[in-house]
């Protein structure tokens, strides 16, 4: 999962073996080691049921839910340039699946030629 932070947004983008098991388990886990020996986490959580996506946490500890049924929706429309987008706290955050990877797969599936 690569993290992006652009002053106001945070882009979380996903590669499609990263969403499959998103998808498949309902949560992804990322880490980052930092120099000071610390671990950075990222958890991405697919709820039933949750009407709005949350963040909570902060970049040492950051955890983002997401409504089950409306990321899937937005999954099984890529690829898509666009983001699963949301505002919490003042942050727009979007969520991303690789575009470039999305189609390598299509691509490599068949699904692209014609």
């Amino acid at each position: 999962m690569k993290l992006q932070i652009d002053d106001t947004r945070l882009r979380l983008r996903l590669s499609e073996e990263q969403l499959t098991t998103l998808l498949a388990t309902g949560r992804l886990d990322a880490g980052l080691r930092c120099p000071s020996g610390e671990r950075a986490h990222r958890v991405l959580v697919l709820e039933d049921g949750l009407g709005e996506p949350a963040c909570a946490g902060d970049l040492m500890d950051l955890r983002i839910r997401l409504p089950r049924t409306a990321f899937q929706a937005f999954a099984a429309e890529r690829p898509r340039r666009d983001g699963f987008s949301f505002a919490a706290g003042g942050l727009e955050i979007d969520v991303e699946v690789d575009v470039r990877d999305s189609r390598r797969r299509q691509v490599a599936s068949g699904a692209g030629a014609g």
